[in-house]
């Protein structure tokens, strides 16, 4: 757990308001329950005030103006000036105070989220760099394991090239993108060919491999290295947030059970 998560949001869970029984019963009836108990969640962690230090992080996402955070709400909502943005407000009867929550939720969440986690991601990084490496495959799927090892024995002597096996042998999908697969990050492969692809510089072939039935034949293109840039910053840092979220959530789970066995709804 982060040393700069608050107190108040280490056992939220357990002490979150919640709304009477009907009301729970209600928003289970409509298997809204467990997107509102996230919701909630996710809104108290944005509310979180962040100390003065914060704002002489250089790293810490903007706190944008008003205006900057309205008129892009109103985009998301579909709406093309703030005049259309406020008759939407009126029409369901949401207070000034509710607008200005919602206008500026994703960026008070992104700015808690990164002060509360951000330390944490160079150290997750270095224990898992080797997940987020990009590769890039040559790959021809097929369903026969007889002439799968035929083919591979034909490329490993030179008879034919790999390309002719895609013409040959490839389904149509994978004829059109020429049996390549990638540029991909290692940890989207399947597990089994994750922990393959590792053993193979780029330029050799991979041995028949059986993945749930079908027999891949792979050549290992080329395997980068990732580095620690803005995409995958923020990707750690939303990782991080969802563990303490679905923390958060057994704890309601728990205490919903306890209370009301009845509730369904929430996972």
């Amino acid at each position: 757990m982060s040393a700069l998560l608050p107190s108040h949001l280490q056992d939220l869970g357990a002490t979150l308001p919640l709304p009477d029984a009907d009301q729970l019963r209600l928003l289970a009836r409509h298997e809204l329950l467990s997107a509102w108990l996230q919701r909630r969640l996710l809104e108290e962690l944005a509310a979180m005030p962040l100390p003065p230090e914060s704002e002489a992080d250089p790293s810490l996402p903007a706190s944008h103006d008003h205006d900057t955070l309205y008129r892009a709400y109103a985009q998301r909502c579909g709406f093309d000036t703030l005049d259309e943005l406020e008759s939407w407000r009126r029409a369901r009867g949401l207070t000034l105070d509710d607008l200005e929550a919602l206008a500026t939720f994703d960026n008070r969440l992104a700015r808690s989220t990164h002060w509360i986690w951000s330390q944490e991601i160079p150290g997750i990084f270095l224990q898992r760099r080797g997940e987020f490496d990009q590769v890039v495959l040559t790959m021809v799927r097929v369903r026969d394991p007889d002439l799968a090892t035929e083919l591979f024995f034909q490329l490993q002597e030179g008879e034919c090239a790999f390309h002719e096996v895609v013409e040959r042998h490839a389904d149509e999908a994978d004829r059109l993108r020429r049996g390549v697969v990638g540029p991909l990050a290692v940890n989207r492969l399947n597990p089994l060919l994750m922990r393959v692809v590792r053993r193979y510089k780029p330029g050799e072939l991979i041995p028949p491999l059986d993945i749930n039935g079908v027999v891949h034949l792979i050549r290992v293109e080329s395997l980068q290295s990732c580095r620690l840039d803005d995409r995958l910053r923020a990707q750690l840092l939303e990782e991080c947030r969802n563990r303490w979220q679905r923390e958060q959530l057994l704890l309601l789970r728990d205490r919903l059970l306890h209370q009301s066995p009845s509730l369904e709804g929430i996972s």
